[in-house]
């Protein structure tokens, strides 16, 4: 891949790369697996099709969700706070989605230094597409590189990127992370960075049951999570009848996180013909969707250290609900990575 910096005019406009195959994102092996467990889970990543994806920018509106609106507020208020911190680099973003809040950060960066570059890694290469005309149609001082990849494939990418950058994480992308897939995030972002580049990070603090549960217990949350039944019913050829499972969502105060399940109102068995996989579930069994991590941030800045990403300021909301954190990568490695 060619080299870019900030500030020049060459490639203004580049997507790298196919849509990522299906069969790489959903792997019906690892399902078999996740649905044979104690507790069976599913992975979140079945949420989002298109009727799943249309569900969440609905949930984004939703009055009791404050995710999306108050870190869009966050960087609304500091963006140029973060953007004389780090001074000029290149915005590199994990999932830009149609690239919303991102757009707030363009504006303090080229306010502050002038035009900027910025590289998206998403799975969809139509997303990608979109994400720049959403850009293009707020701002001109931008030169938009889209990797279509995983984030570990994008990553190996944006490690042939010359200068200073800002890795870009919105959206609590790590607050619904396993502790494996939070692992594999970190050590390819701290791989794919130089020492003294940035980590920005947008992520949920713990706070009160009552205001966590109405946030995921909403009529659109419960909605986009029997979707996923679907989901699977589409993919592999299944049969789970949504009318037979209940949304269950609740707070987990030692864990701090959100758990969602899906939960069967009565005894049956499930069929994934395209798997050759069948089992039965009790009546009150109930099947893990999401996790969503609810942090103290200072556990959360330790856990980035031993990554060796330090923190150097971050930002929240008047309320305390929530945070976008900058961090910086330092120049010895961890144990992790030796």
């Amino acid at each position: 891949m060619a080299r870019h910096r900030p500030g020049t005019t060459a490639n203004r406009y580049e997507i790298l790369g196919g849509d990522v195959p299906e069969e790489t994102l959903f792997k019906g092996d690892l399902l078999v697996a996740s649905l044979s467990e104690t507790p069976r889970s599913v992975n979140s990543i079945y949420y989002y099709d298109d009727a799943g994806s249309r569900l969440f920018e609905r949930l984004c509106h939703e009055e009791t969700y404050y995710l999306f609106r108050t870190e869009k507020d966050i960087l609304t208020q500091d963006a140029t706070s973060m953007a004389d911190i780090t001074g000029p680099v290149s915005i590199v973003e994990l999932g830009s989605g149609n690239a919303e809040k991102t757009t707030l950060l363009f504006d303090a960066y080229v306010k502050e230094h002038g035009r900027t570059f910025y590289a998206a890694i998403d799975i969809n290469r139509s997303i990608l597409e979109r994400a720049a005309e959403n850009i293009f149609s707020v701002t001109t001082d931008l030169d938009f590189l889209g990797i279509v990849g995983t984030y570990q494939t994008g990553l190996a990418q944006v490690a042939n990127l010359s200068g200073p950058k800002l890795l870009v994480c919105l959206g609590s992308t790590m607050g619904n992370m396993h502790d494996d897939e939070l692992h594999d995030l970190l050590l390819s972002a701290r791989s794919a960075l130089s020492s003294g580049d940035y980590l920005l990070v947008g992520i949920d603090l713990d706070k009160e049951t009552k205001i966590l549960e109405a946030a995921y217990n909403n009529q659109t949350a419960i909605l986009a999570n029997l979707c996923v039944l679907q989901h699977l019913n589409w993919r592999f050829n299944g049969d789970f009848d949504p009318f037979q499972f209940r949304h269950v969502a609740f707070h987990n105060k030692a864990l701090y996180r959100m758990e969602s399940y899906l939960e069967a109102t009565q005894e049956q068995v499930i069929n994934l013909k395209n798997l050759n996989f069948s089992f039965r579930l009790e009546k009150g069994e109930m099947i893990r969707t999401e996790i969503m991590r609810k942090v103290e941030l200072y556990a959360f800045h330790k856990m980035l250290g031993l990554y060796n990403f330090r923190p150097v300021q971050h930002w929240t909301d008047s309320s305390q609900q929530y945070a976008v954190s900058l961090c910086q990568l330092g120049a010895e490695r961890t144990e992790l990575e030796s």
